[in-house]
């Protein structure tokens, strides 16, 4: 079957990476070769040793520098990247055109998608970043930190992992500017979970800006650690013999959006904004104005498609019979996807070329009726479940990890789809469903159900573990999937809230269109980076109350995840609609970072905070709503003993 170039990526005219989607060129274009779908490069820890574990001792650092960060790094004790951001050159395929589009994009390491990231709990994982974008003369000119602003001005957040929020280590309030070098350190304690988590920029006024660029990537903890009688254990322990190659890189899907777009023409000339989707002959599509680029009407306008690993429309070879783990990872700035797998009833009928509402939703309706592959969800936002939970539709917003098992029950064609039938939750507007994906499945047929496969598979895979923890694991597995002895968190009672003695924190989300520009506010306030919003006291536990009065926007938090306990309609005598009960079905009780909040819900949560004090940020998902205001400061401080809050500084 024909397939076409998706994106490929050069640097410094040297190409680094290609990706599939389908080939149908316009009439007298060189069909482009069609590479195989691939996962994302992994950034390799020897590339990234700098000369300070290597050779000469640079200036600030001690006598001891060289050989000690030697023997760190041989022992396995210490990881070191360097992670360069550059502008870089590459194609993205149009299915609206057949054409490959010339694109301009900032890029982590020059490549797309962003190498993935793994490290071990205990391990310490120095990451030096190196901004070589453009300089910005005129950056912060404006005064208002709620306008869109320092585009080349970066940081990096490692989103969901749980490290100090502070210095060197998961600070988003520091800003990196172009021509700096900046080394993080981040000290991942031994008992973090494993677990998908992932990397982003954090800079506010750019986030938007340079995660709709793509800068964005998979940071893997890997477990190693099984259960025992009296602890838990990593679920990888139990997966691993699942993994391509044993290899739990090769198990990451990227999930993105970038709506690039071509402002100038070839001859350097603006184009009128209604004609800025239109690549022509030697325009160059760039990520670079706020207005036009995420605008809430231009993901819809742009006919842009969602990709998985920097592809469009890709086609993957997997074999039929085999129990596969996809880390999903919606690394998007502010698209629903909704997830579906399902058998290709009639094959012929995908249309390679297919772009607008119509011809998108017709596909599906004539090419993807076959039976639905079910997704046996094992852990959201990195975190495993309690009881694997089995979808058909995964919904998955800006922020989310999905990490899901699913067999392919039978050889043939698979339409992996978009199931936008309906209501887009982010946007809040109508959508349609779309292919995003194709699936060529060769192998055997399974006997039984999806599930009973599923659950033979990891009977077996219990197998290996000591007898008395392996009966305690394959009996809760023969009790409707359950995972106990892999869940990293003890659920937060309502006593353990009541010995804390907190006042609830109640977070509301609301837009305000009376004056323009729109205001993008929490609790009324737009963002103020002087002003303090939540002062919470470490070792204690506290409950949380989410709305939002206008539109939905998903909440996410730093550092500490949160369990979901309650979620009821935020009018009782209407109730929950059906897609805010599809958007919330099975999630009581997980655990989780970020939490789609729709209009007519209330959403309940409760979390600990534990082990690290400093300041970091909640926001809204909706990357470019964070950078116009939609965020707020925490800081955790320590107890001042007397049942209140130390401020947190010096005291002398």
């Amino acid at each position: 079957m024909r397939g076409s170039v998706g994106l490929s990526w050069r640097l410094a005219g040297a190409v680094c990476l290609s990706a599939i989607g389908l080939a149908m060129p316009a009439q007298g274009q060189k069909a482009a070769a069609v590479p195989d779908f691939a996962p994302p490069s992994v950034l390799r820890a020897e590339e990234g040793l700098t000369s300070t574990a290597k050779g000469d001792v640079q200036a600030g650092f001690n006598k001891f520098t060289s050989r000690a960060l030697r023997n760190a790094v041989d022992t396995g004790k210490e990881l070191h990247y360097v992670l360069p951001i550059v502008l870089s050159d590459g194609t993205i395929f149009n299915p609206a055109t057949g054409r490959n589009d010339k694109v301009r994009l900032r890029a982590y390491n020059g490549t797309f998608p962003a190498p993935t990231i793994k490290m071990l709990p205990g391990q310490t994982v120095r990451l030096t970043l190196q901004n070589k974008l453009a300089p910005e003369p005129l950056c912060g000119a404006t005064g208002n930190t709620n306008i869109p602003h320092c585009f080349n001005t970066t940081n990096m957040h490692s989103h969901g992992l749980w490290i100090s929020p502070t210095g060197n280590s998961d600070n988003v309030l520091l800003s990196i500017r172009p021509g700096v070098d900046f080394q993080y350190e981040y000290n991942v304690p031994a008992d973090h979970p494993a677990g998908t988590f992932w990397y982003h920029p954090h800079t506010h006024g750019s986030t938007a800006i340079q995660v709709g660029s793509g800068m964005a990537g998979a940071l893997l903890i890997e477990g190693k650690r099984p259960p025992t009688m009296a602890s838990n254990g990593d679920l990888d322990t139990l997966l691993k013999g699942f993994a391509p190659d044993g290899d739990i890189t090769k198990e990451v899907m990227l999930i993105q959006q970038i709506p690039y777009a071509c402002l100038v023409d070839a001859n350097g000339k603006a184009k009128p904004e209604d004609a800025i989707w239109t690549c022509n002959e030697g325009e160059v599509g760039v990520v670079e104005n706020f207005d036009y680029q995420f605008d809430p009407k231009a993901w819809k306008k742009s006919g842009r498609y969602t990709m998985f690993n920097a592809q469009v429309r890709p086609e993957m070879k997997l074999k039929s019979g085999q129990l596969y783990r996809w880390r999903l990872i919606d690394a998007g700035v502010e698209e629903t996807v909704n997830l579906r797998i399902r058998k290709a009833s009639n094959p012929g009928a995908l249309n390679r070329r297919a772009a607008g509402a119509k011809a998108e939703e017709v596909e599906v309706q004539k090419a993807c009726a076959g039976t639905d592959v079910t997704q046996f969800e094992v852990a959201a936002d990195g975190l495993t479940r309690g009881q694997i939970f089995a979808k058909v539709d995964n919904n998955l917003q800006p922020g989310y990890r999905s990490d899901v098992l699913f067999v392919l029950p039978e050889p043939g064609e698979y339409c992996v789809y978009d199931d936008a039938s309906g209501t887009d939750q982010v946007m809040n507007s109508p959508d349609n469903p779309k292919v995003i994906g194709v699936i060529h499945a060769a192998g055997g047929t399974i006997k039984g159900t999806q599930k009973e496969f599923l659950t033979e598979q990891l009977l077996r895979a219990a197998d290996d573990l000591p007898a008395d923890v392996r009966e305690v694991v394959q009996a809760d597995l023969r009790n409707d999937l359950r995972l106990t002895k892999y869940i990293p968190h003890q659920d937060v009672t309502e006593e353990e809230i009541k010995v804390s003695g907190q006042p609830q924190v109640d977070i509301a989300f609301n837009l305000e269109f009376e004056v323009p520009p729109t205001k993008f506010l929490i609790n009324q306030h737009a963002y103020d980076p002087n002003r303090m919003d939540h002062t919470l006291i470490l070792g204690t536990a506290q409950q949380w109350q989410l709305r939002t009065l206008s539109v939905n926007h998903p909440f996410h938090i730093h550092v500490n995840p949160f369990q979901i306990v309650d979620i009821q309609p935020a009018d009782p005598k209407v109730g929950l609609s059906n897609d805010s009960k599809k958007v919330y079905e099975g999630m009581k009780g997980t655990w989780k970072d970020t939490i789609m909040v729709n209009e007519d819900a209330i959403i309940t949560i409760r979390t600990r905070y534990s082990r690290y004090i400093g300041q970091y940020v909640l926001h809204c998902h909706i990357l470019d709503h964070e950078d116009q205001g939609m965020m707020q400061n925490v800081q955790i401080v320590l107890p001042d003993g007397q049942g209140g809050a130390q401020p947190l500084g010096h005291n002398h």
